[in-house]
């Protein structure tokens, strides 16, 4: 009879266990759905960091493939999707820069615009928020910054737009100069 009674509370107690737990996933709603249709993201871009590659080291980035690139494999048919460049000399020198850079960028390439240091034009949480195209329509990404980074200045948000008028932002996660492979790690949401 003990052994009833015990059975019959356990199955209760799971049965208001399971009931809560689903009633609380019913309610719950995700207002952050991303409308695939007018904003591509790419999740865990890695750029090298690593100098005995030079700049060869998947440095480039293309939005419309979707694709990193090292210098040495851009072909003609590449060249022109390339639309994110970055470049880091040491921990206090980092920075994203147009593909047609004069210094560090490809000859005939596209040109981008980046503003890597936002002023607050963007923050982490806003970047986090931003769930399709339009969201950067009130974001103005005119003219070049030039500024760069330090490592100890990371997480950040670098804003740019790219030769076809489209804006984007680059969220950049983290950074690893310790160890075997030295690179950044980014998230990039950019307009369709």
């Amino acid at each position: 009879m003990k052994l009833t009674y015990t059975i019959a509370f356990l199955v209760c107690i799971s049965s208001l266990l399971f009931n809560s737990c689903s009633s609380n996933d019913e309610t719950k709603t995700d207002s952050s759905t991303t409308d695939n249709a007018t904003l591509k993201t790419f999740t865990d871009v890695t750029f090298s960091l690593d100098q005995s590659e030079g700049y060869d080291a998947g440095l480039l980035f293309s939005t419309e493939l979707g694709k990193s690139f090292k210098k040495s494999k851009i072909d003609a048919a590449t060249l022109p999707k390339i639309d994110i460049v970055f470049y880091s000399s040491n921990s206090s020198l980092n920075y994203f820069m147009s593909p047609n850079n004069a210094d560090y960028g490809i000859k005939n390439a596209t040109a981008s615009i980046f503003i890597n240091a936002p002023n607050d034009l963007m923050t982490i949480e806003n970047f986090k928020k931003i769930v399709k195209g339009s969201d950067f329509e009130t974001i103005k990404i005119d003219t070049d910054d030039y500024d760069s980074f330090p490592d100890s200045q990371m997480p950040n948000v670098v804003l740019f737009k790219n030769a076809a008028g489209k804006k984007g932002a680059i969220y950049i996660k983290s950074v690893h100069r310790v160890g075997y492979d030295p690179r950044i790690v980014v998230d990039i949401k950019i307009q369709k």
